[in-house]
């Protein structure tokens, strides 16, 4: 643990210095003069009060308070100023530290960030440093260990002469007197001290355990329930909720997850209520005896009363500096356990090989994608998705994927487009390993719109783009083509119009249908030469299919077309029709040929002829 905190200080220490430069050594300039505020008013309020007792002039009186109004008003107006800009940082540090995590999310390979165990650390690394492990709360621990140091020295330093014995009217003391006067006293109080501070570290270090063991315990339910309770808000499934009478579903599911947490919490609380007792009763009674022993030397004239008030206050702050110590060192611990999610997350290894060659075309200016002997498998399952798939697809084919579902239409797509690696063989691209080829240069060849494609509550044309900069005439254009012409021109901001109202109430609600035609338009305007479809027209009316079918021709002229369809109809303009089966090719070519094969494609189509009939 010792050597994972001084791990955990070098990195956040480093980290914080490099995206926000500045911050930490305001944050510690701010905390020394915090630790030396009020001392300036526990040391000039003893002399005053002396003064007043002793009925000294009113000018050197007034004296003393005008030098400790002054210094404290610069101290404050010093560390008003500071904390001023360390406000600005501070929150600057929270959104960088917020984008490392957007970043690394954005960065991570698509098969490990789908993965339960990747959900589960990024909800660690979330939680733990935004609540308890929050690197600015770390920082500001660190700096609370300065300003206690500070504390204790300040302390000190206005303790010695009170142990010092006096020997002035010593002969005069009784025996009680005659102890508080020497040196051994202060070795009690020592004792005594150090008993307390032992005791609020044990405390302090089971609390932190119980609050680890409660926030490690609860990740998938927080998770669970953070899902459950947005669906709630989500105004886009409303209708499902109210149509199918799920009311009663989605709160149960709330209040399960809430439940079983209220349950853990309860129980965290009582088992920290009652091992917070005894520390408790430790610092009173520490008060107490700090009192006593200031009070009785009081008592015997060994002090005045204004150095009796000095001498309270600053072993008050030094008992609870010292205690404050151990805390800051029991959280720093904690505090580094939740980084240690933050960091561990940060570190996750892609292990998709990242390639340098560039996607260059053949000499004959012609691509060509080939399986060769690919199979896969997902992780954590022991059914092949995809089994011994041999495929070559070349530019300018129109090329089609059906079967029933289940049947590893998808998972060749995502094999294809990289999202996953083959288990086992080789996915090519004119005879090199794809995994040797620039992966971002690699991905621009696709165009694709999945069944399950989303549009953002962005301004339409940045839907179209992907991008804030982009050529509003070749967008119309792709819209246009995508069928989504007419609503276009109903729209008064045009390109500029908000989709949905989760930014602007002033969003355009579409149908699904138009989202379709606003989903294969952004795949246009790509102009990638592979372009594919995931049940391109699903959700349109059959007027509308029937045009954007008629536009196919066109819109793809030169490209790679591939289209994964439930709608045999859709077919039979491809050149080459794959037929999947139990994650294998069972038979392929042109429509006219499969139907004469009187195989699975051929059943499928007469299942959906008889309707259209």
């Amino acid at each position: 643990m010792k050597e994972n905190m001084k791990g955990t200080v070098s990195k956040v220490l480093n980290l914080t210095h490099r995206i926000v430069p500045g911050y930490i050594t305001f944050v510690f300039i701010v905390k020394l003069i915090a630790a030396g505020q009020p001392f300036v008013n526990i040391y000039f309020s003893s002399l005053i009060l002396d003064g007043l007792f002793s009925m000294d002039s009113f000018e050197s009186i007034f004296k003393n308070v005008l030098i400790m109004l002054c210094i404290d008003s610069v101290l404050i107006l010093i560390r008003w100023g500071l904390e001023l800009i360390n406000w600005v940082k501070k929150h600057e540090l929270t959104q960088k530290i917020n984008k490392m995590l957007v970043d690394k999310t954005m960065d991570i390979d698509f098969d490990i960030l789908e993965k339960h165990e990747t959900l589960d650390m990024y909800k660690k690394a979330k939680d733990g440093s935004t609540a308890g492990g929050d690197i600015r709360g770390f920082i500001d621990n660190l700096a609370g260990i300065i300003e206690k140091i500070s504390t204790i020295v300040y302390s000190l330093i206005l303790l010695i002469p009170l142990f010092i014995p006096l020997a002035e009217n010593a002969g005069n003391l009784t025996r009680l007197g005659f102890f508080l006067n020497q040196w051994y006293s202060f070795v009690v109080m020592l004792v005594v001290l150090a008993v307390h501070v032992f005791m609020s570290y044990k405390a302090n270090k089971r609390s932190s355990e119980l609050q680890m063991q409660f926030f490690e315990k609860n990740v998938s339910y927080n998770r669970y329930f953070g899902y459950w309770f947005n669906l709630i808000f989500d105004y886009s499934i409303g209708k499902y909720i109210r149509l199918y009478k799920m009311q009663k579903l989605m709160t149960k599911r709330v209040q399960e997850t809430n439940d079983k947490l209220e349950e853990e919490g309860n129980t965290w609380i009582k088992k920290d209520i009652r091992n917070s007792m005894i520390p408790l009763l430790s610092q009173c009674f520490m008060q107490l005896a700090s009192y006593a022993y200031v009070g009785l030397k009081a008592v015997f004239g060994l002090v005045s009363a204004g150095k009796c008030i000095m001498y309270v206050s600053s072993y008050t702050k030094l008992v609870e500096s010292i205690t404050g110590i151990s805390s800051n060192f029991v959280q720093l611990k904690m505090q580094s356990r939740y980084l240690s999610f933050f960091y561990d997350y940060m570190e996750i290894k892609n292990k998709r090989y990242d390639g340098t060659i560039p996607t260059e075309k053949r000499d004959d200016n012609v691509y060509e994608l080939e399986f060769r002997d690919v199979s896969f498998k997902y992780a954590n399952s022991e059914t092949w998705a995809l089994r011994h798939v041999n495929q070559k697809i070349t530019l300018g084919t129109k090329n089609a994927v059906v079967g029933k579902n289940g049947a590893g239409k998808t998972t060749f797509i995502k094999l294809l487009c990289r999202l996953y690696e083959p288990t086992e063989g080789q996915i090519l691209l004119n005879g090199v390993d794809i995994r040797y080829y620039d992966n971002e240069e690699y991905a621009k060849l696709f165009a694709i719109v999945f069944q399950d494609f989303n549009l953002f509550s962005f301004p339409l044309g940045e839907n179209v783009s992907g991008s804030n900069v982009y050529d509003r005439e070749r967008a119309k254009k792709c819209l246009i083509d995508a069928g989504f012409g007419e609503r276009l021109s109903k729209m008064e901001k045009g390109l500029d119009t908000q989709l949905y109202q989760y930014d602007d109430e002033n969003g355009v609600e579409i149908s699904g249908g138009e989202a379709q035609k606003i989903a294969i338009a952004r795949s246009l305007y790509k102009d990638a030469p592979f372009v594919i479809m995931d049940e391109p027209t699903s959700a349109l009316d059959p007027v509308a299919e029937f045009e954007i079918y008629q536009r196919f021709d066109q819109m793809e002229e030169g490209k790679t077309s591939i289209y994964i369809s439930h709608r045999m109809s859709s077919c039979r303009f491809c050149d080459n029709i794959i037929v999947f089966d139990e994650g294998k090719i069972i038979e392929q070519g042109n429509h006219e040929k499969l139907m004469s094969n009187k195989g699975l494609y051929s059943e499928l189509w007469k299942a959906q002829a008889q309707y259209y009939a």
